[in-house]
């Protein structure tokens, strides 16, 4: 039975859609897991850009309304090999009901390891259903006071509700003077796990242009090695970072690690 891991946080444009689509595709290419994307941003939905798939005629709206089973509503990348339930590109006028969204997740769970929600940039009563369909979140913040105060009042949130936090990843660390370190991060989380920190990479940004994530677009960026090392604790993998060069791969092939 798959596990059923949401990405949250309470501020728009922290990385949430990104880190779905790398941490899935990670799973997927790395170590060899059955993945399910879901995009619950319904009212900004683009997990599916990351996959070059632009409009998709049918999508998460209709599995919610009950109009489509899920085997009509997932679409198979291709290049990935990752399954995805998209959002709408037109989210229409009237509201989404996620309430029955983990009895619909449930009906596939058994098909997959891991089920990845890609949720809103906000934490409120119609969210709720999101919230309770996960086994665990996962809250994204930035290496900025403001940005983990924001992380820590998601996690508060999302505890007051019942959610397991399985940990938090900061995004687009670039080390500045301004920006808070590894050692005032962990400070700042107090009890919850700082599970990575993930550089700023343009690369990663650039992967988007080709509608394929960086983990397999620019599998040796430093963001990309990040994120399949957070991929490998999110699935509890081990996990040897792979060597670049003819030699290095021909000694880590042949199990020289």
């Amino acid at each position: 039975m798959g596990e059923i891991l949401g990405f949250f946080s309470a501020k728009g444009g922290v990385g949430k859609t990104t880190m779905t689509a790398n941490v899935g595709s990670a799973l997927k290419h790395e170590f060899n897991t059955k993945v399910l994307l879901v995009d619950t941003h319904v009212f900004g939905a683009d997990l599916s850009s990351h996959f070059g798939l632009l409009n998709p005629p049918v999508h998460v709206r209709d599995f919610l309304d009950g109009k489509l089973p899920a085997n009509k509503v997932i679409y198979n990348d291709p290049r990935t090999g990752i399954d995805i339930i998209p959002g709408p590109l037109d989210p229409g006028k009237t509201k989404v009901n996620f309430s029955k969204l983990r009895q619909l997740l449930d009906t596939v769970r058994d098909d997959y390891e891991f089920i990845l929600l890609d949720t809103p940039p906000w934490l409120g009563r119609e969210t709720s259903g999101i919230i309770s369909s996960v086994d665990e979140a996962i809250v994204i913040g930035t290496p900025t006071i403001s940005g983990m105060l924001e992380a820590r009042r998601t996690a508060d949130m999302l505890r007051k509700r019942g959610t397991e936090i399985r940990g938090v990843l900061i995004n687009f660390y670039r080390g500045f003077d301004y920006e808070l370190h590894p050692e005032e991060i962990e400070d700042f989380l107090d009890d919850m796990d700082l599970m990575a920190i993930i550089p700023e990479d343009e690369k990663i940004r650039r992967a988007l242009g080709y509608g394929v994530p960086a983990v397999i677009a620019s599998p040796n960026s430093p963001g990309s090695k990040e994120i399949v090392a957070l991929a490998a604790e999110v699935g509890g993998f081990e996990h040897f970072e792979r060597p670049t060069g003819i030699v290095g791969r021909l000694l880590y092939a042949f199990g020289f690690r």
